[in-house]
């Protein structure tokens, strides 16, 4: 059964009240389709019982503040599974209210910031929605914005944001190989536009080496390569030249490590015979390419985003960061190795 999500400050509450999950709880009180109508006014009933929603009688006020709501969502790369993921959850959420979305997309992290630094963005936007948290963007330039901003992607202290913890993604991956018998273990990663590590990948590192280094392991093995169609290739090449090739490749990922996958079987790489390969995200791409991964729920992130983003609307912005869970999830390309 998979790990129950962690949940604004009161929504665990309410779900636990009415014996739903906290994902459906968020349907309910944001409209959108897929809860039934007895639960939808079961759920509404308690959340206002415990102090949730204001008690309007006689009319839903919380939808005619939404619908005048201006939501600016600013993200890097739609095309990025989990990017379009959390923009996919943002509308899942949002259309049903009437509010407005607007996008600003294919952005830098250092162009992301600078828009901060814009009055066009707070004059035309009542909530802004950054997916994720720009590297270059300090916590009290967000709050000088003037208008709420909540962070998709990311877990930012002090910010209403709702995230996975990429550190203990690292420390999942790692464990796993070494617990199949890996003990030569290359972490591969990709830079952003501007050729530095994006912050989920530096952090995925960080838990990469921290766990090597616990079990008496060189961490020192990393790869990284330009962020691009030709990232897992490119990265599988740099290892294909060497003079020996790892038992495995903890890829930051899941594009990265399909493309490593499709490059390194084109050289007869056998997998998992020959190395393992896992991942991150549990895109489509993990399923149909049978990868193993780790699982994060990135349309859940938008659905959550949403959610905040709504009660920023009603006056009432969260602060509390959200962390979701992940889990593993074991395919056909890891295994436990074989002496080559």
């Amino acid at each position: 059964m998979e790990p129950e999500e962690t949940a604004p400050v009161g929504m665990a509450s309410i779900a636990a009240a009415a014996g739903v999950s906290v994902s459906t709880v968020s349907r309910a009180l944001s409209g959108v389709p897929g809860v039934s109508t007895v639960k939808r006014a079961e759920i509404g009933r308690i959340a206002k019982a415990t102090g949730y929603l204001a008690d309007e009688s006689g009319r839903d006020a919380s939808r005619d503040v939404r619908a005048t709501g201006r939501i600016t969502a600013v993200i890097p790369e739609p095309d990025r599974w989990v990017f379009g993921s959390i923009l996919a959850g943002l509308h899942d959420v949002l259309t049903p209210t009437g509010a407005t979305l607007t996008v600003f997309q294919g952005l830098s992290s250092r162009e992301r910031a600078k828009l901060f630094e814009a009055t066009a963005l707070s004059r035309d936007s009542d909530v802004v929605v950054l997916v994720p948290m720009p590297r270059r963007l300090p916590v009290p330039d967000v709050r000088r914005l003037g208008v709420p901003v909540v962070v998709a992607g990311s877990v930012v202290e002090g910010v209403a944001s709702v995230g996975i913890d990429d550190v203990v993604v690292g420390q999942q991956a790692t464990n796993y190989l070494i617990n199949s018998g890996c003990t030569r273990i290359v972490y591969a990663s990709s830079t952003d536009h501007e050729g530095t590590p994006g912050n989920a990948s530096r952090l995925r590192a960080e838990g990469f080496a921290a766990r090597m280094k616990r079990a008496g392991l060189d961490p020192s093995w990393q790869v990284e390569v330009p962020f691009g169609a030709t990232a897992g290739q490119a990265a599988a090449e740099q290892l294909l030249a060497g003079e020996s090739l790892p038992d495995a490749v903890f890829a930051s990922s899941d594009d990265l490590s399909s493309g490593m996958m499709s490059a390194f079987r084109k050289a007869g790489v056998r997998i998992p015979e020959d190395l393992s390969i896992i991942g991150v995200d549990d895109s489509p791409i993990a399923s149909l390419m049978h990868l193993t991964t780790i699982a994060q729920p990135a349309r859940q992130q938008g659905h959550l985003a949403a959610s905040m983003a709504l009660r920023a609307l009603q006056g009432d912005p969260a602060s509390e960061p959200v962390t979701l869970e992940t889990r593993l999830v074991v395919r056909d390309s890891t295994g436990r190795p074989t002496s080559r």
